[in-house]
């Protein structure tokens, strides 16, 4: 019965979640001996959830890239070098979670589905600005705690790992918007002539997209890779 213990031969007890991950370790052998073939159908099946859930974020991160490099041209346009600058490092950490999500559909036998960038709407620069802060404040507080929670009961441990590091890193994008969010109203152009004489570094993480203004002493604070595999984003322009 569902929820009950079964007891071995040998007086040794299985728990239910034990079961599980031997029914996992089971899968992962048979998918290790099927053709190419049936592999996507076999995965398909059982991680049928999962990849519900990489198609949807890839094609996310791939439209937030496109969105933010569409961003920057036009803070580029209206003379906000700057703010081209950070939209051109969140656009390099969405890259870095794009490829993450077509990797593992990859593994599965499934192919990445890009969406239609088409629809990414460029407003002026002080708009984008809210805009983008809306939609990484709706990512962080929403959106990633109820992928995880759709990912959790097939155990993917790939594809929970990569989006609790997207989580991490959104946190790290809505505290860099933070900082000039509060200026995007009637003290933008005093704010932004400020912003502009300032000077500002960004380095991303080429394995999770973490995305910091200074580089940490040793090792991604989200991935825990050496320092070394940051890195700095050019200015555009």
């Amino acid at each position: 019965m569902h929820g009950m213990q079964v007891e071995l031969p040998e007086g040794h007890l299985v728990s239910p979640e034990r079961r599980r991950l031997l029914r996992q370790a089971g899968m992962v052998a048979l998918f290790c001996c099927l053709p190419r073939t049936l592999y996507g159908a076999v995965a398909a099946q059982w991680y049928r959830e999962t990849i519900d859930v990489l198609q949807m974020t890839y094609a996310n991160e791939f439209m937030s890239r496109e969105r933010y490099l569409a961003f920057a041209q036009q803070a580029l346009k209206e003379g906000h070098a700057n703010i081209a600058h950070l939209f051109a490092a969140l656009a390099a950490s969405e890259a870095v979670h794009a490829r993450n999500y077509r990797k593992i559909l990859q593994a599965l036998g499934v192919k990445a589905v890009k969406p239609d960038v088409s629809a990414i709407k460029v407003d002026t620069t002080r708009d984008n600005l809210r805009y983008a802060a809306e939609d990484e404040l709706a990512e962080v507080d929403k959106l990633y705690p109820e992928l995880l929670a759709r990912l959790a009961p097939e155990g993917h441990k790939d594809a929970i790992e990569k989006v609790e590091w997207s989580w991490q890193a959104e946190r790290q994008h809505r505290e860099l918007i933070a900082q000039i969010l509060s200026g995007t109203g009637i003290f933008f152009g005093v704010l932004s002539e400020k912003f502009r004489q300032s000077s500002v570094r960004y380095f991303v993480c080429e394995n999770c997209g973490s995305t910091l203004i200074e580089l940490p002493n040793e090792k991604c604070p989200v991935c825990d890779k050496p320092v070394d595999i940051y890195r700095e984003i050019k200015r555009v322009g």
